[in-house]
């Protein structure tokens, strides 16, 4: 009772959740009680053997104090946004802990400010399970709510937020100098642009005291959720602790897993790539390399049609110069021109390591390059030129007429509604899947390959041209992404998924360490061209694998893949300059 009175506070929005806290905290006090102990205790106190929590547990919004009421209308609010928004003053509710007097106000020492930082106001500890809730959907049903958040908090300042990093920085507010914060949620914000605000705000005040990151591993049964325990303290320390949790069940029975301490010197508003134990080193060496694939190369998204079921279509059969496609947008087979036609993949449905796969997809493609620009094949042209394509876009002019908001009503019926990298499309360049279970590139050097944005589905992928003044060929650029070393270094920065895959977003690949060569240097210039000869044979062996027939054939052709792929990996350990240590490092971490 003591306890419960004294020491454990909470606030939730939902009334009934209120309620049913203070059932069980009251139903706690009961255990290992019984008739005879609960008599002999009303006889020696005369007071209630269940306390009242009405001053310990308040129904109200956390995230908002009276404050918000400032400068608006009250007659405005209606009794559903009142009920719903139910501002909650922190100071009012809990003025001994919020703002908590120094000894005796009789001996004139003042209050102490609330909240202040090494000061005795708020709570000692901050503990919960905050709502993830992406704020668009919330735009919909508490618009006026999400507003506030954007002008109350720091951590709602950046793009498309969840409501949780929110919850974290309010709830770092309430705690008192000495005080310690403990949420389970997403670390999704250690890499998402709209957590650079919250891990700013963490940085700065160099708040974090552990971390344990569950990586794919799911926590909540019902839910697939991505989730790490964040510890922070009010007082700020040199340094934090890490953990990294690639097995649950170990986890909870043992404890022990990859775990470190973490400069907090190394903690920025910048992505948050925590790499401990005998891959740290190696991933900070990696880290320091001052050429990136951003700085050779520029990475762009695929197309973006606002109408796939319409443009995308399922190859059935070629005949002479026609090809007959299925189309998922009238559910009929059609004939269309082959050579007006691209071919198509799609991100992870489509794209391995070295090669393409199942490629039964094609693309109408209403465009044509002219001086180096895209520019959209005339109604008459096309009518002329392409005629039974023609007849398919008429016949699915309605759908395509209404895509954004009726904005393609016009003469330009039959474009996409967005027109971006089209030119690069059909140019060089090597292919990416947003979502893979490791370093998945492929090459596309005669430019014959379309693809879509970073759509999800697994259809989503990037495309990776070499910039006009690099040097390097993009057989030797495939070699070093597609390595045991690159995976490595990807899923030390990337944001897991279960089953072991890992997003290849932008964000992630722009950031491989590139081995630059200096072809005035014979030892250089030997290395890039042997990397060439090998990336070579290694799509050659590919393309034999996929038109092998005999069974025995396939497994000769694996084999000497594999033999193949460990000569790439050690001749990119060459050029890293990896140790023996490193090599085994890199090749235990990714067993």
């Amino acid at each position: 009772k003591r306890i419960l009175l004294n020491n454990i506070y909470g606030v939730d929005i939902d009334p009934q959740a209120v309620e049913v806290t203070k059932l069980s905290l009251l139903l706690k006090v009961l255990e290992g009680e019984d008739e005879q102990t609960i008599a002999q205790q009303f006889a020696l106190f005369r007071a209630r053997v269940l306390p009242d929590l009405a001053n310990n547990i308040k129904c109200g919004n956390s995230l908002i104090g009276p404050d918000f009421y400032e400068g608006k209308q009250m007659t405005l609010l209606n009794e559903e946004e009142m009920y719903r928004i139910n501002a909650f003053d922190w100071n009012a509710e809990f003025p001994e802990i919020i703002n908590p007097l120094n000894p005796p106000l009789d001996k004139g020492n003042p209050p102490i400010p609330p909240l202040e930082k090494g000061g005795k106001g708020g709570f000692d500890a901050v503990i919960g399970n905050p709502p993830y809730i992406r704020i668009q959907g919330m735009k919909e049903w508490a618009p006026l709510e999400v507003d506030h958040y954007k002008k109350a908090y720091k951590a709602a300042s950046k793009g498309n937020y969840d409501i949780y990093v929110v919850f974290v920085e309010k709830g770092l507010s309430l705690l008192n100098g000495q005080g310690v914060l403990g949420f389970i949620l997403p670390h999704k914000f250690f890499n998402a642009k709209y957590g650079e605000s919250l891990r700013s705000l963490l940085a700065e005040g160099k708040h974090l005291r552990e971390i344990i990151h569950f990586g794919d591993q799911q926590v909540f049964a019902n839910a697939t959720t991505y989730t790490c325990l964040l510890f922070l303290s009010k007082q700020g320390s040199d340094r934090f602790h890490f953990v990294k949790v690639h097995d649950l069940s170990t986890w909870q029975c043992e404890g022990s897993q990859l775990e470190g301490n973490v400069s907090t010197d190394k903690v920025t508003n910048g992505d948050w790539n925590f790499v401990v134990g005998p891959e740290g080193k190696l991933f900070d060496r990696l880290s320091e390399i001052p050429k990136k694939l951003s700085d050779i190369t520029h990475l762009f998204v695929g197309l973006q049609t606002d109408a796939d079921d319409v443009y995308i279509l399922e190859e059935v059969q070629i005949k002479g110069k026609q090809v007959l496609c299925k189309s998922k947008a009238t559910g009929k087979v059609h004939p269309f021109e082959n050579s007006h036609l691209k071919r198509f993949v799609k991100g992870s449905v489509n794209i391995r390591r070295y090669f393409l796969s199942d490629l039964t997809k094609r693309l109408i493609f209403p465009y044509e390059t002219i001086d180096g620009q895209s520019v959209l094949i005339s109604t008459s042209d096309y009518e002329e030129r392409f005629p039974l394509t023609w007849a398919y876009l008429k016949e699915n002019k309605p759908r395509l007429a209404a895509r954004n908001k009726g904005k393609m009503s016009g003469p330009k019926w039959y474009g996409y509604v967005y027109r971006k990298n089209h030119t690069r499309l059909d140019s060089s360049k090597l292919l990416v899947p947003s979502l893979a279970a490791g370093a998945t590139f492929a090459a596309d050097i005669d430019g014959e390959f379309f693809f879509v944005g970073s759509g999800g589905g697994g259809g989503g992928g990037y495309g990776i041209a070499l910039l006009p003044d690099t040097d390097i060929s993009y057989f030797y650029l495939l070699g070093l992404l597609n390595s045991q070393l690159s995976s490595l270094f990807l899923r030390a920065i990337s944001t897991p998924f279960r089953g072991g895959y890992i997003a290849l977003n932008r964000q992630y690949i722009e950031q491989l360490p590139i081995r630059p060569i200096d072809f005035s240097a014979p030892s250089d210039k030997a290395h890039h061209d042997r990397m060439v000869g090998l990336v070579k044979r290694m799509l050659d062996l590919q393309k034999q694998l996929a038109e092998a027939k005999v069974p025995q054939a396939k497994i000769v052709l694996q084999r000497q893949i594999e033999a193949t792929d460990r000569q790439i990996d050690h001749l990119v350990y060459e050029l890293y300059g990896l140790t023996d240590e490193e090599i085994k490092i890199v090749e235990k971490g990714l067993e």
